[in-house]
C-alpha cells in the first residue's frame, strides 16, 4: 500500500467521521425544533410555585458577583383576567429559610431550545410531573435555562454546546449551593441538560471539570438530591470512579437513568466523536455498575424503547405517562423502589480531577 492509498483511507474515515457527527447533530436539531403534539398544560394549581430562571442574557460566565447581579427570574402569575403571565421576580427571595418548606423541582432543558421554547418545553415538563405526583402537597418548580440558541453550523454548534455544559454545569451548581441547606431539591435534564445535571453534582461533589471548580460552599452539609438523567448525552461510563462525572453519586440519594435504545441520537453517539469510548448514558445506562459498589443501590433505570421508539424528541418521552410516573414519583419521595442509604459515602479516596479527558 502507498503513501497515495494511506492518504485516501485516512480521508475517507475523516469523512466518515464528519457525516456521523452531522447525523447526530441533525437528531438533535430536529429533536429541539419539534413542536409539542399535544394542547398547553392547564393552568398550575394556585398553591404551585414556578419559575424560569435564565442564564442567556450573561452568557456562561463563571464569575459568582456576575451570577448574584445578572441572574434573570420570572415568575408565573396568574393576572386580573385569569391569563397566565411572566413576571419579573428577585431570586434572593428563594434564599430565605421560609422558602425551604416548599420541595423543588429544577428541569433543565437540552440543546437549540430558542428563547420563548424555553417555556413552553418546561411547561410540558410540569404538566408530565403534575399528573404523576400522588400527593397534592405544593410544590415550586423552576425551568432552568441556559444558551442554548442555534450557533451557525450544525457540527460547530454540537461540539461548542457539549464543551459549554461545563459553564452551565457550574452555574447551575453555584445556584443549587445558594439555596437553603433545608430545601428539598430534586432536578431533571434532558439530553444535554442530563450532561448539564450530572455536572452540577459533580461539581458539589468536590469535582473539577476542566478548570472550574469550587474552592468554598455556602452550605456544605446540603443533603444529596434526587436527579433523573433521560436521553443523557454523555458517555455511560462518566459517573464511575476515575471518569468525568465521578463525584455526581456522592450528591445523589435517587438516580433515574431513562435510556431508549432505539433513540438516533444515542445510538450514534459514541461515533460523533472521537473522544467517547462507549455508548451514550441515554442509550445503554450506567455501565460497570459493579464499580461503585453500595452507592449503584441509588440508581434506577427506566427504559422506554419500546413505547418512544425511533426518536430524540422530549415531548415523545413525556408521552410514556406510565414510565413518566415512575420516574417522577421517584424524584418526589413517592416510591421506595430504590434502597435509600442514610450514609451517603464522600468517595474521599477519589481526586476530585478525573483520569480521563
Amino acid at each position: 500500500m502507498n503513501e497515495h492509498d494511506n492518504s485516501l483511507i485516512y480521508s475517507l474515515r475523516c469523512l466518515k467521521s464528519l457525516a456521523i457527527a452531522l447525523v447526530v447533530a441533525l437528531m438533535l436539531v430536529s429533536a429541539a425544533t419539534a413542536a409539542p403534539p399535544f394542547a398547553p398544560p392547564p393552568t398550575p394549581p394556585q398553591a404551585d410555585e414556578i419559575l424560569l430562571i435564565s442564564t442567556r442574557e450573561m452568557g456562561t460566565t463563571c464569575d459568582p458577583t456576575k451570577m448574584e447581579r445578572e441572574l434573570v427570574c420570572r415568575r408565573l402569575t396568574i393576572d386580573s383576567e385569569g391569563h397566565p403571565t411572566w413576571d419579573d421576580y428577585d431570586w434572593h427571595n428563594l434564599q430565605s429559610p421560609s422558602s425551604s418548606h416548599l420541595k423543588t423541582v429544577i428541569y433543565v432543558h437540552g440543546n437549540r431550545v430558542e428563547l420563548g421554547n424555553d417555556a413552553a418545553e418546561g411547561m410540558a415538563v410540569y404538566d408530565s410531573l403534575v399528573r404523576a405526583r400522588s400527593k397534592q402537597e405544593p410544590l415550586r418548580y423552576i425551568i432552568w435555562s441556559w444558551p442554548s440558541g442555534q450557533i451557525p453550523g450544525l457540527i460547530k454548534d454540537y461540539k461548542v454546546k457539549a464543551e459549554r455544559t461545563n459553564e452551565v454545569a457550574w452555574q447551575l451548581a453555584w445556584f443549587v449551593d445558594q439555596m437553603p441547606a433545608e430545601m428539598q431539591i430534586s432536578l431533571m435534564g434532558y439530553s444535554y441538560g442530563a450532561r448539564t445535571v450530572s455536572g452540577t453534582m459533580h461539581l458539589l461533589g468536590g469535582g473539577q471539570l476542566d478548570q472550574l471548580r469550587f474552592t468554598q460552599r455556602k452550605h456544605p452539609n446540603r443533603p444529596p438530591a434526587r436527579i433523573a438523567l433521560v436521553a443523557a448525552a454523555f458517555d455511560a461510563d462518566w459517573l464511575l470512579p476515575g471518569e468525568i462525572h465521578q463525584r455526581a453519586l456522592s450528591q445523589t440519594d435517587r438516580m433515574v437513568v431513562v435510556t431508549n435504545r432505539l433513540d438516533p441520537a444515542m445510538r450514534f453517539f459514541r461515533l460523533s466523536t472521537r473522544h467517547s469510548r462507549v455508548d451514550a448514558l441515554g442509550l445503554a445506562g450506567v455501565l460497570n455498575r459493579d464499580r461503585l459498589g453500595t452507592a449503584s443501590n441509588r440508581i434506577q433505570q427506566i427504559d422506554v424503547t419500546a413505547e418512544v421508539g425511533r426518536s430524540h424528541v422530549i415531548y415523545d418521552y413525556l408521552a410514556d405517562e406510565p414510565k413518566m410516573n415512575r420516574m417522577w414519583r421517584q424524584l418526589l419521595g413517592d416510591s421506595n423502589d430504590v434502597d435509600h442509604e442514610a450514609v451517603i459515602p464522600a468517595y474521599a479516596h477519589i481526586n476530585s480531577r478525573s483520569e480521563r479527558r
